[in-house]
């Protein structure tokens, strides 16, 4: 592939390559080729709609697209829009084969060596995870995966002995950047399935000691081990890793009951990379902490109106330093802060650091600074709602139209006896009193979330599911 690429981009260009596919094992041989050329690539999920695909490429103006031409979300012009500008590098159809389109197994028989090749400087191209609208285009200077290679093997004592399981995308940073870690240590990668039964099983049977599992997924393969007849033997388990929502205490104490004292919960940004990391010990005294620092890492909360810090324990609006950081976006303004000297990224996260020294994030604001996020410990709310056994999810967020209105989208258990279902509703009002006077409570099937394990508060609002007026009639009806 190295060679196929050698021959087929011309070096003097400022190439960019962006990954439209799904987990295989061709993709990562693909993109290992790609960074070892120091080719900056970037993923693009799969799962996205047509637009949203259409919007990221034209963001990133690549001259290598990696696309997957069986997905059913590909822009229909897309062949007609790339083929003369980039070269398109199919993983799974077989079209015509020429210089502009071929197929990876033409490319990967290549078996000539390597044509000379002048490595750049190195650059990486990352999205944020667009919870709310198409994601944003950034520069990255610096290898993130140096920080989780340190982890591994530093903290976790990772190496060739040890096997990852990985379900989330490759297409998302936490994905492709942990497995990049892991096979820099020797270790080997288990590219997971998507069913989180089946997941289970691929961690018993095949004895993986590792693995990443964002958080939604991490609770029903924990719902899946609940439910399983016979429990299943994972005792060669020694560590979980997840992030990108803070899981509530319900599944921290699941998780330690069903797995063992296996789980590290990490708060990160994709712009600052991994800010702090809770292992077992941290989760044990408090499920609600994000746990310390990272090295090289500093959180500080800060007024979100004059953008001073706040005094520990104060919760404010969380601002950055990272050794991880991203460089700027690369079509929009980066907001950023100067404290102590130092450029801190201004995230759209509250929380607090207490004088222990560990974190607490308490909610992901919309970025209105009248939203119920910026005056509601969102992640402790979730927490409390979810102790009750009949709920099966819930969401905290507040109202399209009326930001300081509370809504809380609720999953309870199916096949619930009406009693128990509303036991289970007077619970979430109950909760809700206690913290805020101003919310609506609706009930859903399920809460939509995106690959990176983050609420899709795009796929509620087109449904209608966040507008307050709307909520309060659904509920009433």
């Amino acid at each position: 592939m190295r060679s196929w690429l050698t021959r087929s981009l011309d070096q003097d260009d400022e190439n960019r390559a962006v990954v439209v596919a799904g987990n295989s094992v061709r993709v990562v041989a693909v993109t290992a080729a790609l960074t070892s050329l120091g080719v900056p690539w970037v993923g693009v999920d799969p799962a996205r709609d047509a637009a949203t695909i259409r919007e990221q490429l034209e963001s990133v103006g690549p001259t290598l697209i990696v696309f997957d031409s069986a997905l059913p979300n590909l822009p229909a012009e897309f062949r007609d829009r790339w083929s003369d500008s980039a070269l398109l590098l199919d993983m799974v159809a077989f079209p015509a084969f020429d210089t502009r389109s071929t197929h990876y197994l033409g490319a990967a028989g290549f078996s000539a060596p390597a044509a000379p090749w002048q490595n750049p400087p190195f650059l990486a191209l990352g999205f944020t995870s667009g919870t709310t609208g198409t994601p944003k285009l950034f520069v990255r200077r610096r290898r993130t995966e140096n920080q989780r290679v340190a982890y591994l093997r530093d903290r976790l004592g990772f190496g060739p002995g040890d096997s990852f399981l990985i379900t989330s995308p490759l297409a998302f940073a936490s994905g492709h950047v942990w497995v990049s870690a892991a096979l820099a240590l020797g270790g080997s990668v288990r590219l997971g399935p998507a069913d989180p039964a089946q997941a289970l099983r691929v961690l018993a049977e095949e004895r993986l000691t590792g693995g990443f599992l964002v958080p939604p997924f991490l609770e029903e393969l924990l719902e899946a081990a609940e439910a399983a007849p016979v429990r299943a033997d994972l005792s060669q388990l020694r560590f979980l890793l997840s992030g990108g929502r803070h899981l509530s205490p319900r599944a921290v104490r699941q998780s330690a009951r069903l797995l063992g004292n296996v789980l590290h919960l990490y708060y990160a940004t994709t712009e600052t990379g991994i800010n702090s990391m809770a292992g077992p010990g941290d989760l044990a005294a408090d499920p609600y902490s994000a746990g310390r620092f990272m090295p090289g890492v500093t959180v500080r909360a800060l007024d979100p109106d004059s953008l001073l810090p706040l005094g520990t324990g104060h919760v404010g609006q969380l601002a950055i330093d990272s050794a991880y950081a991203m460089d700027e976006y690369v079509h929009r303004p980066l907001d950023t802060v100067q404290l102590d000297g130092r450029r801190h990224i201004l995230t759209s996260d509250f929380g607090r650091v207490d004088s222990d020294g560990r974190l607490y994030v308490t909610a992901r604001s919309s970025g209105d600074p009248r939203a119920v996020e910026t005056r509601l410990d969102v992640v402790r709310v979730e927490g409390e709602i979810k102790e009750h056994p009949a709920v099966l999810d819930v969401c905290v967020t507040g109202a399209e139209d009326a930001p300081d209105h509370a809504i809380a989208v609720l999953v309870l258990r199916p096949e619930l006896a009406e009693r128990a279902a509303e036991q289970a509703r007077g619970h979430v009002v109950d909760v809700l009193d206690r913290y805020t006077d101003d919310s609506t409570v609706v009930e859903v099937s399920r809460i939509p979330y995106n690959s990176a394990g983050k609420v899709a508060l795009r796929e509620l609002r087109d449904h209608g599911l966040l507008r307050s007026r709307a909520i309060a009639d659904l509920t009433a009806a």
